[in-house]
């Protein structure tokens, strides 16, 4: 062979070396994204992957937000094997279809042995699915066989129909497609007439359904799927808000309900549904122009066929509203059509949530057809002058009284139905959930004179029977009656005032607490948080105590003097958060609730005298505390260290302790820790597996009443300031993580302990622990627990401002608004009623 031919052969061999590297390295990238498709492994066409078909099967039992929340827990043998996958993987495995290793890729086809492994587990977890083989067009017996998509459908929809009808949780929906989204974290999702719904690996499987359909079944992108359905109807199967996967297109016609008609003329219509403003076309000419109206559209071959307007419109005060009906003044309940809408029409033209319409307020008008309210149409902007406060019992045990007792300071009126009513001051009103007068539905009571109160006989507060300004209205529940009091904002915050702190702490302090809580109460206001009672608010600790105290001269003038003034953080009044004392450093918000988000205002403080040391807090010559009251051994120190120059270092709850026997700590916890798992399920787990100490320690949230006798408590976590954000309770029977401050108070509630406070006066019948700053100090006998002794300090939750220490800034020479923007950093004051 001469040298010429030798070179063309090696050539020829260094171009092949060179392409195979490259495809290597090609490949390399693709999978190297961080997980690849799952979709891209080498099967046949219309043979269903394993990852497939465990999206499917996971919607059985979880829908998106469920299966999102799962702990991932499986383990894949092969790194490589990572995929899109691996949340239907991992709810497969929590459905107890398949082990937590896995050995094989969710990539690869599912064979048909695979498959009836899997079905066969899911019938024996539920007995239900016993006869999904009998309507099956085939069989299993070839086990080594790739199982087809058109084979799996089959499969997947024999056991959807065994399934009773109410209780599926994959339902078949026509679904009119609008337009597609971006959500605020991201993620794509397609809007139809009816909701919004996230694709996700939705799968178009028309094809399988359809004969004439010619395109692949593929999962699709926001794109394809809008570019294939927008302004079309498809047939799809739906989990919750989730699309499982497209099965045909619908030809027949669709009518969308309660659609916003900003103009039809001609033959065009523009309309506003379900929050996407369109332009559609109409079959026919429209008999004549139409504008800004509620009505019903039907759409068939993507041209509007019929429109039906709905002109009737009601208005007046919304009392009351519950998920089926709302209750206004003058027309009494008026239920709810399914189709609902709520516009807003000032401003940029929205669709608003179901909790929007404000209780107390006429700024709404409503649509109504076939005596239900078919959409409602919200004109104007909320100015925020009346609030409505729910009314405890006594001792604040119920919303819900067996019996109202009432009287006045003057005469008064009683308003049931069209019948009133003229009661003088020497005169009593006792309604019973079995009175007549009732049976119009909800009394009103008012003042006849303008500086009148309503005395509310049958409740009985700190300062004895409380009187209100404003009107009460009873309403008649399953439970008992309803009592709420209607009155201005304003006058609402002399009677919060003189509740939530003693007037003799000066005006500076009182006007710093004025604006807190009408900021407070506003943001609360606009929630509509109890609308379903017909307030805003209740009277107790829950929002902010009401008329415990009587409002004062001096409750009075603080708020006159702060009138309408709010703490506001980029334009927008906050929830200005505020307790009784600190520690000596505040904390912040996602470290005290649950679903608290991080804000640069609540984000906790040092309350340090000597401002001007951000970072270290004078130790009065016993050297200095780091900030970081996270670590351990610093909180204790600043606990135990008396000479740390706080703003707040005289006052009684500013450092107290206590000690409580592992027997009481048993019961409290035996009584209580139920409750708490009920309440929140995810903030009460139980260690099941490693050590409470170790960093492998799992832990999962599963039903638990006790954890036997008290071994070890100690605190796991800690937030701003020191709070004990994570608790851990070792029992002999199981160990326990307690996450937010609340929680951990009322388990360590001393309830039949003395807390004795820095001036060594001893309080005693607490229901919760002062604070969650504290550190637990152990008494062992016999190598048994005894008690623990608890020191800490600060009394209340910790976030935003302390009252007290209002006070001693105010005693520092400080004004209400310096005090305001200390506690709530990078705030400024506003105003409510401009």
């Amino acid at each position: 062979m001469n040298i010429k031919k030798k070179l063309i052969i090696m050539g020829i061999c260094i171009v092949i070396v060179i392409a195979v590297l490259a495809a290597n390295v090609i490949r390399k990238f693709q999978s190297d994204d961080g997980k690849n498709d799952g979709r891209d492994e080498e099967v046949k066409e219309n043979v269903i992957t394993i990852g497939e078909a465990y999206r499917l099967l996971s919607y059985l039992e979880y829908d998106k937000g469920d299966r999102e929340s799962l702990k991932l827990e499986i383990v894949y043998t092969d790194d490589g094997m990572s995929g899109w996958y691996d949340r239907y993987v991992n709810a497969v495995y929590k459905m107890g279809l398949i082990e937590k290793t896995i050995e094989t890729s969710p990539g690869k086809a599912l064979t048909m042995g695979q498959c009836k492994t899997l079905i066969d587990r899911l019938i024996t977890k539920n007995p239900l699915f016993q006869d999904v083989y009998a309507s099956l067009s085939f069989d299993f017996i070839n086990a080594d066989a790739d199982m087809t998509i058109p084979q799996f459908l089959e499969l997947y929809n024999a056991v959807l129909d065994l399934i009773p009808y109410d209780e599926r949780p994959v339902r078949e929906e026509v679904l009119f497609i609008l337009d597609r989204e971006i959500t605020e974290d991201g993620r794509d999702r397609i809007v139809a007439g009816n909701a919004r719904y996230y694709y996700e690996r939705a799968a178009d499987y028309i094809k399988f359904y359809s004969d004439s359909y010619e395109k692949p079944a593929a999962a699709l992108s926001g794109e394809e799927f809008l570019t294939r359905f927008v302004n079309k109807g498809i047939e799809a199967l739906t989990c919750d808000s989730e699309i499982v996967y497209i099965s045909g297109i619908y030809d027949g016609s669709i009518t969308l309900h309660n659609v916003w008609i900003k103009e039809g003329k001609g033959s065009k219509v523009d309309a506003f549904i379900n929050g996407i403003h369109k332009e559609l076309k109409t079959q026919f000419k429209l008999s004549k122009d139409i504008e800004q109206v509620v009505g019903n559209i039907t759409i068939e071959n993507e041209r509007i066929t019929a429109i039906s307007v709905k002109p009737d419109i009601i208005r007046g005060k919304v009392l009351m509203t519950g998920d089926d009906f709302i209750e206004i003044e003058g027309y009494g309940r008026i239920p709810l059509e399914e189709n609902y809408r709520i516009y807003k029409l000032y401003g940029e033209l929205a669709m608003e949530r179901t909790n929007s319409i404000l209780v107390g307020y006429d700024v709404t008008a409503f649509v109504v057809s076939g005596g239900k309210i078919s959409a409602a149409l919200i004109k104007e902007s909320i100015k925020a002058e009346n609030i409505r406060v729910l009314i405890n019992t006594t001792g604040y045990k119920s919303i819900y009284h067996e019996k109202v007792e009432l009287g006045g300071t003057s005469g008064f009126t009683v308003k049931a139905g069209d019948a009133e009513t003229v009661y003088s001051a020497d005169e009593t009103l006792t309604v019973t959930p079995q009175d007549e007068i009732l049976s119009e539905g909800r009394v009103i009571i008012e003042p006849v004179s303008e500086d009148g109160k309503i005395i509310l006989l049958s409740v009985e507060r700190s300062a004895g029977v409380p009187k209100y300004r404003g009107r009460i209205e009873i309403i008649r529940d399953n439970n008992g009656l309803i009592v709420v009091n209607e009155l201005p904002l304003e006058e609402y915050l002399y009677a919060v005032i003189p509740s939530e702190m003693p007037t003799y702490y000066g005006l500076e302090p009182l006007k710093a607490q004025a604006v807190c809580a009408r900021s407070y109460a506003y943001r609360h206001l606009l929630a509509n948080s109890l609308s379903e009672y017909g307030a805003h608010v209740d009277d107790s600790v829950a929002y902010q105590v009401y008329n415990n105290i009587e409002e004062n001269e001096d409750s009075i003038l603080a708020v006159k003097d702060t009138y309408g003034k709010v703490v506001e953080y980029n334009g927008e009044v906050i929830t200005a958060y505020y307790f009784s004392t600190s520690c000596g450093h505040t904390t912040s918000i996602e470290h005290v609730w649950a679903n608290g988000t991080a804000v640069p205002y609540l984000s906790g403080r040092l309350l340090g005298v000597e401002e001007d040391s951000k970072d270290v807090l004078s130790g009065g010559g016993k050297g200095s505390l780091s900030v970081d009251l996270t670590k351990e051994e610093n909180f204790r120190d600043f606990i135990l260290n008396q000479s740390y120059d706080t703003y707040e270092k005289e006052f009684n709850w500013y450092r107290w302790y206590v000690t409580i026997d592992a027997d009481d700590i048993k019961s409290n916890i035996d009584k209580k820790l139920s409750e708490r798992y009920k309440a929140n399920p995810e903030l009460v787990k139980t260690l099941v597996s490693g050590s409470p100490l170790s960093s492998d320690a799992v832990y999962e949230s599963i039903p638990v009443d006790t954890v036997g006798d008290i071994v070890d408590i100690f605190v796991k976590t800690r937030g701003t300031g020191g709070i004990a954000y994570e608790l851990v309770i070792r029992g002999t029977e199981r160990t326990i993580k307690v996450q937010t401050e609340y929680n951990i108070r009322v388990l360590l509630s001393p309830s039949n302990a003395v807390v004795y406070r820095q001036d060594g006066s001893g309080v005693d019948g607490l229901s919760l622990l002062p604070s969650a700053f504290f550190f637990i100090d152990y008494n062992i006998e016999n190598d048994k627990l005894k008690s623990i002794s608890i020191s800490g300090g600060g009394y209340g939750h910790g976030v935003g401002m302390s009252q007290n220490g209002a006070k001693a800034l105010a005693d520092a020479g400080k004004r209400y608004e310096d005090i305001i923007k200390y506690f709530y950093r990078g705030t400024r004051l506003g105003f409510i009623y401009e």
